[in-house]
């Protein structure tokens, strides 16, 4: 067997090289590379898969969190020092995110066996500082979306939602996406949805908030459709975090191949939880009614480490998300000395093994082999 990678990009992305290489010339000869018909034809079609009526196709996610929180503030729903909520075992983007919208990031423990924010705990840290939650869905398994929009409505708090790893993922028949004032997504290239570089994108149900997310992403300039209307107002302090036309391009191919990708992700998911099958190993939970967007498979394993070291010897390559804790890591001196045992407990056992969608069964069953000989 030969080494099995965690995800194998060029493979999966030479399906769209002819495609590609059509949609640059088309673009080339257009001569528009920023905010044109390839971004509004993605950013249509991507509000009608995630249920929303607007898109606003930005850089990255990090840019639309950082945005979404600028446009509340806008709107007059937060102010500069207001407290954000957020899980402690978050990847660093979603803090710096509510830092960069001069918010105040208060860490939040998870639950253990979903991984995201658990309601009971984001009830004990609500005070008066508190205005808003960052809802993330770490891994693919949403959040209890529905119970933090019930807490969010009792405490009058807005919720900005970063799903970069959720994409496809939905509560019944209710796709992430249309719960919140806004969602934030990502389609870096390891993404279900990934591009051939960076991009992200928000999604909202306010047309206000979409109208002042679409000038904010440029410079906070009035939008326009085109050079002719183009006054060069500025309204607001904005950002310069457009989604070009090469980016758009690539997504608006491989969205229409989404659900297939995300149809192989559930296989190879649904082949793990079925047949894995080690006391040493902590399969992923998933809730009832819930639908994964099986970004990641991550298994949890007292050994840790060692599991790591012998499936590497194995030929299996894994990744462990994340390292380290945000409020571990020198940027953030200020968490350093505060406790978060659940997150640590939690950064202590995570693996995640190969489910990108171009593995073969003969891989699929290797791993799973492999596993139950630890």
């Amino acid at each position: 067997m030969k080494n099995i990678k965690f995800y194998d990009l060029p493979k999966n992305n030479s399906t769209y090289a002819k495609k590609f290489i059509k949609d640059f010339k088309a673009i080339n000869s257009s001569g528009k590379y920023l905010i044109g018909n390839f971004v509004r034809k993605f950013e249509i079609n991507f509000s009608q898969y995630c249920q929303s009526k607007f898109t606003v196709g930005v850089g990255n996610c990090l840019d639309a969190i950082k945005l979404s929180f600028m446009s509340l503030k806008i709107r007059g729903y937060l102010k500069d020092g207001d407290e954000v909520l957020v899980p402690a075992n978050t990847y660093i983007a979603s803090i710096l995110g509510i830092i960069g919208a001069n918010l105040k990031p208060v860490l939040v423990e998870p639950d253990e066996n979903t991984f995201n924010l658990d309601s009971k705990n984001i009830e004990k840290k609500i005070t008066k500082k508190t205005k808003a939650i960052l809802v993330v869905d770490l891994y693919g398994h949403p959040s209890d979306l529905f119970g933090i929009k019930k807490i969010s409505k009792k405490y009058n708090l807005k919720v900005v939602h970063d799903a970069a790893q959720s994409l496809g993922a939905s509560i019944g028949k209710k796709k992430v996406g249309s719960f919140f004032d806004a969602t934030c997504f990502s389609f870096f290239p390891g993404k279900n949805l990934g591009a051939f570089g960076d991009g992200g994108a928000i999604t909202t149900n306010d047309k206000i908030t979409y109208k002042i997310l679409l000038s904010l992403r440029n410079y906070g300039e009035e939008p326009f459709d085109n050079l002719t209307n183009r006054k060069y107002i500025n309204n607001y302090k904005g950002v310069n975090s457009r989604l070009d036309e090469l980016q758009a391009a690539i997504l608006l191919n491989k969205l229409k191949d989404f659900h297939l990708n995300q149809k192989k992700r559930h296989q190879i998911a649904k082949h793990y939880l079925e047949n894995i099958n080690n006391p040493k190993i902590i399969l992923p939970y998933i809730a009832k009614n819930f639908n994964h967007s099986s970004h990641l498979f991550v298994i949890k394993c007292k050994d840790r480490n060692k599991l790591r070291g012998y499936l590497l010897k194995n030929k299996i390559e894994t990744m462990i998300h994340y390292p380290k804790p945000a409020y571990k890591q020198p940027a953030f001196k200020e968490y350093n000395l505060k406790k978060f045992p659940i997150t640590d407990k939690i950064y202590s056992e995570i693996l995640s093994i190969p489910i990108f969608p171009t593995l073969k069964n003969t891989e699929i069953k290797h791993i799973t082999k492999i596993l139950n000989k630890f």
